[in-house]
């Protein structure tokens, strides 16, 4: 059996309309609408037409779909500056990658999920966040992404970029409830772990939203302002005079950027507005605000949960096309996905023939 949302969501991963569907495959635009709505069941030739535009193998039509995947706080990145087009694509490839580790995880032991649920002040949310994660309040979080894997936050990583949205986050089944953070991709390393610590807020403060898009935003910041950059820590590291130099010397203390360790100073009074003010206009001066010097770049924290799962899961060593096939995955899209979960020297290619998932 073929289901027509299966068609729409390949589509929607590959960011293409139904007209610009019709124009690569040579199908009528109606009755792309007419298969996608399930009145028309598409021939095989269709289907493989349909497959090979989208970059998904014929198989992955048959598989039933999943409606349970929330959106999350998509809901509000939706009414930023990403269009539904960006939102459909990160949804549904977040969706797919959700089924992935829901069929894998039922025959694994995941970590414990130990996120609080903490609907009030975002400061005391994230020290008691710190606390639950096994953290002391007055030191750098060093691996933030592999510290909420390990308690039992499901971090994926989606091969897909869009300028001014970095992650998004939602509550799912995996194994049990499980929250979910959603990276997109191409982001610097301190810019991850800002929003992984601001969709921690979310999910910490924020399952039931309630307020304006504003306050609630305003509060994840506070959350991973605390998380990030605890007052203990800020005010033994932050000392006057403040200057660009001695905010730089802190990205790596901190594990963030320039323009958060500036705010985080004025937020907490060590510097006055004056000196806010001027500093930012240091970084727009230097041209820091849009992207801060190579030199200092943090480390991209790469999730490792999902590949870890691809190793118990199908053994240490497992063929690329043996994955692709029981994924549904054309190979280039499979090893996107892979990557996007591997450091760098794991990283593979599309015509590599064998895949070792490392166990470590």
């Amino acid at each position: 059996m073929i289901y027509g949302q299966r068609i729409k969501q390949a589509r929607e991963v590959e960011r293409l309309t139904q007209k610009r569907l019709s124009e690569l495959t040579g199908i009528n635009q109606s009755a792309i609408a007419h298969l996608e709505s399930g009145r028309n069941l598409p021939s095989p030739e269709t289907i493989s037409d349909i497959a090979s535009a989208t970059g998904f193998l014929p198989s992955f039509f048959e598989r039933e779909p999943s409606d349970d995947i929330p959106l999350g706080s998509l809901v509000y990145r939706a009414r930023s500056s990403m269009t539904s087009r960006q939102r459909n694509c990160a949804y549904n490839y977040a969706a797919i990658l959700v089924e992935q580790a829901r069929n894998m995880a039922v025959r694994l032991e995941l970590p414990p999920n130990r996120l609080p649920m903490m609907p009030e002040n975002p400061v005391t949310a994230a020290q008691v966040t710190r606390t639950a994660f096994g953290a002391s309040p007055d030191v750098r979080l060093p691996n933030l992404t592999h510290l909420m894997e390990k308690n039992g936050v499901f971090v994926l990583a989606i091969p897909f970029a869009v300028e001014k949205i970095d992650a998004f986050s939602f509550w799912t089944d995996i194994d049990g409830e499980r929250p979910i953070v959603t990276f997109l991709d191409d982001k610097p390393g301190d810019r991850l772990r800002w929003t992984a610590a601001h969709e921690l807020g979310h999910l910490v403060m924020h399952r039931q939203i309630k307020g304006r898009l504003q306050s609630v935003e305003r509060e994840a910041d506070e959350f991973a302002e605390e998380l990030l950059m605890p007052e203990a820590l800020a005010r033994q590291l932050i000392v006057p005079p403040v200057t660009l130099v001695t905010v730089a010397r802190l990205k790596s203390s901190f594990g963030a950027s320039m323009a958060a360790i500036i705010r985080r100073a004025h937020n907490l009074g060590i510097i006055s507005d004056r000196r806010y003010r001027y500093l930012f206009e240091q970084l727009s001066k230097n041209g820091w605000r849009k992207r801060e010097p190579a030199n200092l770049d943090i480390p991209v924290e790469k999730p490792r949960m999902f590949r870890k799962m691809l190793n118990m899961h199908y053994g240490r060593t497992v063929t690329l096309d043996r994955y692709s096939l029981e994924m549904g995955l054309a190979k280039e899209r499979a090893v996107a996905i892979i990557n996007a979960h591997s450091k760098e020297e794991e990283r593979i290619f599309e015509d590599e023939s064998v895949v070792l998932f490392a166990s470590s």
